[in-house]
């Protein structure tokens, strides 16, 4: 039996073996594991529920916080692309690390949603929008999509070889800025 080291394997059995352990602190928020992964498969189903599938890119900028560490489960699980974006970039930089990954959902951090809408009309192939603490108007609520998730997904199958996450290196950015 062949049995792909991913993140996911790694979820998988310590959703079993560790459930009401403590997985999560962020800030006043703990989650165990069995409540931190729930969040992962709610926020699989919302991102399918936002029509992301499996090749998909989804993008992030944020700092560590329990959002993004959701993302590193729930993106992949349903076999959708990681791309976490480094936020102490520019906004330049944000437009051209989105549309270079070929992002359809960007999901930022609340310090980050003015810079991104200063960018919008640079990044067309975005489809979605996500800010993953508070609302604005042009903006999809995490937490509000989160609550009206059911945690049915469609789980993808992933292989050890499938693509996750794209990092994309500062060096790329400063070729581009020469």
């Amino acid at each position: 039996m062949e049995t792909p080291l991913s993140p996911l394997e790694f979820a998988r059995r310590t959703r079993k073996l560790y459930p009401e352990r403590d997985a999560v602190v962020d800030g006043d928020l703990r989650l165990n594991y069995k409540e931190f992964f729930d969040r992962c498969d709610g926020w699989s189903y919302a991102l399918q529920a936002l029509g992301v599938r499996e090749g998909d890119r989804v993008a992030y900028i944020a700092p560590n916080t329990h959002a993004q560490l959701e993302s590193f489960y729930a993106v992949p699980q349903i076999g959708a692309v990681l791309v976490p974006i480094n936020y102490r970039l520019t906004a330049d930089d944000f437009a051209y690390l989105i549309q270079h990954s070929g992002a359809r959902i960007v999901c930022a951090h609340s310090e980050y949603l003015d810079a991104v809408d200063s960018i919008r009309s640079e990044i067309p192939d975005v489809s979605g929008f996500v800010a993953l603490e508070g609302s604005r108007s042009g903006w999809l609520d995490y937490e509000t999509l989160l609550a009206n998730a059911t945690r049915h997904f469609r789980p993808a199958t992933i292989l050890e070889t499938d693509l996750l996450t794209i990092i994309i290196p500062a060096a790329l950015l400063r070729g581009r800025r020469e």
